[in-house]
């Protein structure tokens, strides 16, 4: 009788299976959103037992809302606290890191799926939370103020719109695409 043998994957601590989770499922939601997004699909792409994804994140809300407050961190890290730190102009030191951040088109899709799944209150309430404490940082700035950081938002959200329709990639070959990103700047 002829003995299978299977080999073992080595084990991944749950800090590296949630991390490898998390990139998954933004590639999932960010396309498909929260009730579109397939957990089955997210469990498949990691390797991992559909059971074993809900180990480590109880819900699918939670592994979205998960996906969305590591997006929030990634912005945090590479657009608010470089532009706190310079006095001088910290608004083109924004902007100069949202344009960065745009390349990572399903940055911009999650973010709009976040706004899109705001029917949830649970949804909506860390949106909420999280659109207000971006304004307030923007407001607070040497400078910047209430309205200057409205149209500083405002133009923010135009660029996320932009990016997810993927202008910037189209923007060499359209004319339009080229006008619309260079336009207000």
């Amino acid at each position: 009788m002829t003995e299978i043998r299977r080999e073992r994957r080595p084990r991944v601590s749950i800090e590296l299976r949630r991390e490898q989770i998390l990139a998954a499922a933004l590639k999932e939601f960010s396309h498909k959103g929260l009730h579109g997004g397939s957990t089955v699909t997210i469990a498949k792409e990691v390797e991992i037992s559909h059971p074993n994804l809900f180990r480590v994140f109880s819900t699918k809300k939670e592994l979205f809302m998960a996906v969305l407050r590591q997006t929030f961190a990634q912005v945090e890290k590479d657009m608010l606290i470089p532009g706190e730190k310079d006095e001088e102009n910290p608004l083109q030191t924004m902007s100069d890191a949202w344009g960065v951040l745009m390349e990572h088109r399903e940055l911009m899709l999650i973010l709009l799926q976040g706004y899109a799944a705001g029917n949830d209150p649970d949804i909506r309430d860390l949106m909420q939370e999280w659109t207000q404490d971006v304004f307030e940082r923007f407001e607070a700035m040497p400078g910047v103020g209430t309205n200057l950081a409205h149209d500083f938002f405002a133009a923010g959200m135009l660029y996320m719109v932009a990016a997810s329709m993927n202008l910037p990639s189209r923007a060499e070959g359209d004319a339009w695409a080229d006008r619309f990103l260079a336009s207000g700047s």
